[in-house]
This record gives structure tokens, C-alpha cells and sequence, in this order.
């Protein structure tokens, strides 16, 4: 009797389980549309976060009409705790930018990233969280059908990077060491590579960086790296998605890595093609740029 009802059970929840499995996400969420000025807006939205419980990391502008602000907290950190490399996603990245006569708030999809970056915690209340202090207008910027099971094996197209295929940036005697190397290649002045943001995981040696960049002369490397040559390729449609930057290097023990950019740009702009005036061939040259440039940023020699 008791099989039968267990079956019977299970004959139950099935439909809702398939429902679960085929739920669909997008990398951004849009809060709020408006026609405040971006340093106003700016301000109004740091209130916000900051009364909603959150505490400003770092906040930097990639373009000259958008800020990002980077926020954490304990919730966030919390989760970060829990997974392998949840330092990824310790700060949560907020744009406000001015677009077609607005200004825009977004901020990227925590729960998109839990499945992403395959954390273990549940992001959802980050995600309420954040739009009750933003309000929330409509999830963006993926047309394919990204579920939890294809978030968590992204890859872009065979042979492309996942998630656990890193950019591996340098080894280090210490803990320490690898924090000190990644600080100061951050404070060298006259490279492409600025500090916006660091956070230091709760409970274990694991803290990230986050990175601005932005070419300081007209060479291939420095432009190919460059946020606003990034951004003018693949953030030409809808919303804006200058929430993508900045980039993140991550600090675990005494290994210095970094997402690798096959990887980190593609699950953020999955509908990217291939080919084309905003396909990945226009940034062919970026994510070789973008490892030379961190391991650059962390050498001792």
C-alpha cells in the first residue's frame, strides 16, 4: 500500500517537476526606466541599495554615459561561502545608464547566475531583494531558451570554454602573496587595468577583484580589451547591458584566476552570432588580450 502511494505521489509532482526543468532565464533584469539625469540617478540608486541592506563594494563608469555600481552583502557572501568558486559572485553588478533619451536601471539576474556560475545557494531572495530597492520592469537579454540544466553546462559552441576552464593566471607561496600581487598590478598606474571593487569571502582564503579596463593608447591589445570597444559590439540592441563589466579576478588559497572570456561574454550575451557586424569574430582578438593582460597583471617578473 504504501508503494502504491508513493507512486502515486510521484505520478503527481511529475508535472510540476518537468514546469521546474523548463523554466527559462534571462541575464538582466530591468528596474526601472526614468528622466532623471545619470549622476541623480546614480545617487537615488545607491540610496536605495544602501537602505535595502546592501553595502556599495565599488562603483566606477565603463562608458561615459553609465555607472556600475558593485554591491554585496552578507546574504551574498553567504552563498559565496558555500560553492567552490562562489567569490564570482560576491558582488552584484548594478547599471545605470543613459540610453535613447532615458536613463535605465538594471542590474544582472542573480538567480541567472547562480545557475551560471553553479552555486549552491539559492539567489532568488537577492533577486527580490534587489527589485523591491529598484522596482522591476521585465527580465533581458536572451531570446534562446536558457534553462537551469543549460546554464549550468554553458558552453557557447564545441570546443569554447565552460565554467570550470578558467583563465589560470599565476601561483603564488601564499595567500597572501597572491593578494598582494593582484594589488599591485591594480595601483600600477598607466595600464589598461583599474581596481573597482574587492570582497573578501567570509570563512576561507578566497577573495575577489573586480576590474575595470580601458585602453590607455590606440595598440590591438589595449583596444581589444577596452570596455567601450567590448560593449560597442555586443551591446547594440534593447537595454543596456554595461552591467557586464567589470570583469572579476578571483583569489582562491594561492591561485590567481579569472573566467575565461569565451566563457564569461558568452553566457552573459547568449544570443550573440557568430558572424556579422555584432558577431564574436569582431572580438576575436579579445580573450587572448584579456588573459595576457591579468597574467601581466600578476607577474613577478
Amino acid at each position: 500500500m504504501k508503494t502504491r502511494l508513493n507512486f502515486f505521489l510521484l505520478f503527481l509532482l511529475l508535472p510540476f517537476a518537468a514546469a521546474a526543468a523548463d523554466t527559462t532565464y534571462q541575464p538582466f533584469v530591468l528596474a526601472s526606466i526614468n528622466d532623471a539625469g545619470l549622476e541623480e540617478q546614480t545617487t537615488v540608486t545607491i540610496e536605495a541599495l544602501e537602505n535595502a541592506g546592501f553595502t556599495i563594494a565599488g562603483q566606477y563608469s565603463p562608458l561615459d554615459n553609465a555607472n556600475v555600481i558593485v554591491v554585496t552583502s552578507a546574504g551574498l557572501q553567504e552563498i559565496a561561502a558555500g560553492s567552490e568558486k562562489g567569490g564570482y559572485a560576491a558582488g552584484q553588478r548594478v547599471s545605470v545608464a543613459e540610453r535613447n533619451g532615458k536613463t535605465e536601471v538594471a542590474f544582472v539576474n542573480p538567480v541567472y547566475i547562480q545557475f551560471a556560475y553553479r552555486l549552491e545557494g539559492d539567489m532568488q531572495p537577492i533577486h527580490d531583494q534587489l527589485s523591491k530597492a529598484l522596482g522591476m520592469v521585465e527580465h533581458f537579454g536572451a531570446k534562446k531558451k536558457m534553462t537551469a540544466k543549460k546554464l549550468g553546462k554553458y558552453h557557447y559552441m564545441v570546443g569554447m570554454q565552460r565554467f570550470d576552464d578558467p583563465s589560470e593566471l599565476g601561483s603564488f607561496e601564499s595567500h597572501d602573496a597572491a593578494i598582494q600581487a593582484v594589488e599591485e598590478g591594480l595601483a600600477e598606474e598607466g595600464d589598461p587595468l583599474t581596481f573597482v571593487y574587492r570582497i573578501d569571502i567570509p570563512g576561507k582564503n578566497q577573495t575577489v577583484f573586480g576590474v575595470g579596463m580601458k585602453a590607455t593608447n590606440d595598440t590591438k591589445d589595449e583596444v581589444s580589451i577596452d570596455e567601450a570597444h567590448q560593449l560597442s559590439i555586443v551591446d547594440f540592441d534593447g537595454y543596456s547591458k554595461v552591467a557586464y563589466f567589470p570583469y572579476e579576478i578571483l583569489v582562491t588559497e594561492t591561485d590567481v584566476e579569472a573566467l575565461h572570456m569565451r566563457f564569461r561574454m558568452a553566457v552573459h550575451f547568449p544570443d550573440l552570432s557568430m558572424m556579422g557586424k555584432h558577431g564574436f569574430t569582431k572580438l576575436m582578438a579579445s580573450p587572448k588580450a584579456t588573459q595576457n593582460a591579468f597574467e601581466q597583471l600578476v607577474s613577478t617578473e
